[in-house]
């Protein structure tokens, strides 16, 4: 029983592991599109909210623009520290967005994957793997009980 558990806990690990993975390149790459293809228009700061918790906090800001032949378009993105002190509702920021979609924006320079947390992500990513995978294929040895043989003294 011991050994089936061992072998979903592997599985689940392996299969956690590998789709976080591709998750996390298919996000940059699609940024990476974004800032290579993307169109900018100019937004407007909407609010900022600030989300306090013990181990971390979040800056947000809320802006909207308007994409060329579209609708106004209003969107949510956690952005740093920085750039939150700096800006105030009312101010005029530049947005770059997704050509086939809007609705993939964020302020220009800001809100997007860097290849350093991608690289931080797919290093965890790889060892949540590697260790299901060790866990999905390692060999059960089961414990063979002590038999005393008659030719040996008694262990004292």
């Amino acid at each position: 029983m011991a050994l089936f558990a061992a072998r979903v806990l592997g599985a689940t690990f392996v299969v956690l592991g590998a789709s976080m993975l591709v998750l996390t390149w298919g996000s940059y790459r699609r940024d990476m599109a974004l800032l290579a293809e993307g169109l900018h228009a100019e937004g407007t700061v909407v609010k900022k909210e600030f989300l306090a918790a013990s181990d971390d906090s979040d800056y947000i800001l809320v802006y909207s623009f308007t994409p060329q032949g579209g609708e106004r378009q209003e969107h949510r993105r956690n952005i740093s520290s920085k750039l939150w002190k700096r800006l105030r509702p009312g101010d005029r920021i530049q947005v770059q967005y997704g050509q086939s979609d809007p609705r993939r924006s964020f302020p220009e320079g800001h809100g997007m994957m860097s290849l350093g947390l991608a690289l931080f992500l797919s290093f965890v990513e790889v060892f949540l793997t590697l260790i299901g995978g060790v866990a999905l294929l390692a060999r059960a040895e089961t414990d063979t009980p002590q038999v005393a043989s008659p030719s040996l003294p008694p262990p004292s």
